[in-house]
């Protein structure tokens, strides 16, 4: 079916180019453009105005109510139109140009696993180490299935991982960064110490130069809480970052004033938790229980916060919890008169139970799902998680897209632009969330600033209207929205330094405008330096600026 060259529902004229980017919007929106519109389907496709309308408008007024447990979801949601699990990519602002190409990300963790997310189409784990004997040893495989692998193979994921089994939905803010995998502990299979953990790291620091090692991700924690002064793992961390390595290391989950090693380490970045409760609204968002307090030195932590629940992470597999998942989604999927016969067989009376055959099918389809909630499934190959150690590799992430626009940035400097551009949450203690929550689309535009300028130009937009962009690869930039009915004619930006681009336009209506850039007439973006966003249906945000 054509596109239109006009909105079939407003009648403004469509730019070809953003004629093909704009995709039908989601179900979500289209609920609401039908509705305002009779007789208007999705496949006849809408302006990005009368988008970012019906998106100003169902978001204005919600159902109301948590409908989490009417339809039996393993996660909040607030409309049954949004009840799905929000990918990590979209839970914190991100340039998705940048995928942490050419950057490697060491992880220190219990165990791991060379899941398809990390492998597939390309093998991307350039080395698996074991650090859990006295001299840590390159190990050519490393696939056996073990208890201590599921950490690892999910932290790692979050950070790295290409969604590979969830057709890319399910993967990580880097998708494209290289990953050396340390396993971490001892071999006495006891609780990892700061001994086990400073042995790993000490193995990091000596081949960093091997294999271009610029980030160390570690979601562990050591044996007490510091006490103020340098432990012996606080003094490796800062021996790694005096190397050139990025320590990014969990706060933990205690809730309570109190940090272990290495997240105590003066030069460590350190990341508490946000609940997002599974929302884009900021209203609802709220502090995870993270330790927070002083460090060595008496520095204070968490240096910033970033998503910590409710995350999507690969299920370890060939294991009981993987192949119960793909069981109980097969189930789901058959017609009742085929779910009741499943029901009926060993199979299933082994795996459920006598009382689940004997209900109808429409019970039997709820206690299925009470058991889904329950183990957390949300995909046939992925469950969510939580915990700091799981916000820790989105903030690695972010690092490892920063040094992709700009690799000549030191450890000092990715922490110094986390932080400057994280967002503080209104009225949550400064203690608990230190900056504030990781915004990956401002540190990346800050990396790529200090690349082209060394000035402080001001971010973008300016209430002079000026816009600034920062994309190397780009030839033509536009900026388009509803004070110029998307159209980028007359609104294109000059170039003004390598990669640097800017326009100044006369001032708009008073009022609330919703833009992107346009780039090259075949990809767009929201504003990577402007946090004030809205969904715009298609997995993307619109940039909002307030005049």
């Amino acid at each position: 079916m054509a596109l239109p060259d006009v909105c079939p529902l407003c009648g403004h004229p469509i730019d070809p180019a953003i004629r093909q980017l704009q995709g039908p919007p989601d179900v979500f929106l289209s609920r609401r453009l039908s509705a305002e519109h009779p007789g208007w389907r999705p496949e006849n496709g809408a302006c990005p105005d009368c988008v970012y309308r019906a998106s100003v408008g169902a978001r204005a007024a919600p159902n109301g109510h948590n409908v989490q447990a009417e339809l039996g979801l393993p996660y909040p949601a607030d409309d049954p139109d949004l009840a799905e699990l929000i990918p990590t990519p979209q839970r914190v602002p991100i340039n998705p140009q940048y995928t942490g190409r050419g950057v490697t990300v060491a992880f220190l963790d219990s165990g791991f696993y060379p899941h398809p997310d990390l492998i597939r189409p390309t093998n991307r784990i350039v080395a698996f180490i074991d650090a859990t004997a006295p001299t840590p040893t390159e190990r050519p495989t490393y696939g056996k299935i073990q208890a201590t692998s599921w950490h690892g193979l999910m932290v790692s994921a979050i950070g790295i991982g290409n969604g590979w089994l969830s057709e890319g939905r399910y993967r990580g803010i880097a998708p494209r960064a290289r990953a050396i995998l340390v396993k971490t502990g001892n071999r006495r299979n006891k609780s990892i110490t700061e001994r086990d953990i400073g042995r790993a790291l000490k193995w990091v620091i000596a081949h960093r130069a091997a294999h271009d090692i610029k980030i160390v991700n570690i979601s562990l924690g050591g044996d007490h809480v510091n006490t103020g002064r340098l432990t012996e793992l606080d003094e490796r961390v800062e021996e790694a970052t005096a190397a050139g390595l990025l320590v990014v290391a969990a706060a933990g989950n205690s809730g309570n004033r109190g940090l272990m090693p290495p997240a105590s380490a003066p030069s460590a970045l350190t990341v508490g938790g946000l609940d997002d409760r599974n929302s884009l609204a900021p209203a609802k968002w709220r502090l995870y229980w993270s330790s927070f307090g002083h460090g060595a030195h008496g520095v204070a932590k968490p240096d910033v916060i970033a998503p910590a629940i409710w995350l999507a992470a690969p299920m370890l597999p060939k294991t009981t919890t993987h192949h119960d998942a793909l069981y109980l989604f097969k189930l789901l999927e058959l017609p009742d008169p085929e779910l009741s016969a499943a029901l009926e067989t060993p199979h299933a009376l082994k795996r459920l139970g006598r009382r689940v055959a004997e209900l109808g099918p429409n019970a039997a389809r709820s206690l299925i799902r009470t058991r889904m909630v329950e183990h957390k499934y949300i995909h046939p190959h992925y469950q969510h998680v939580d915990g700091t150690s799981m916000a820790a590799p989105i903030v690695s992430a972010i690092a490892a897209q920063m040094l992709e626009a700009n690799p000549a940035l030191t450890p000092a400097q990715l922490k110094a632009l986390i932080t400057a551009t994280a967002t503080p949450l209104a009225d949550a203690p400064a203690e608990r969330q230190g900056a504030g929550l990781v915004n990956g689309a401002r540190a990346v535009a800050a990396a790529l600033r200090l690349a082209a300028l060394h000035d402080g130009t001001p971010r973008s937009p300016q209430r002079s209207i000026t816009f600034h962009y920062y994309d190397r690869d780009a030839k033509q930039v536009a900026v388009v929205g509803t004070f110029n009915h998307w159209l980028p004619y007359g609104y294109e930006l000059d170039p003004y330094a390598p990669g640097a681009w800017r326009l100044t336009v006369p001032a708009f209506a008073p009022g609330r405008h919703a833009y992107k850039f346009l780039i090259d007439r075949t990809r767009w973006t929201a504003d990577p330096e402007n946090p004030d966003r809205l969904p715009d249906g298609t997995d993307g945000f619109f940039s909002l600026l307030e005049i």
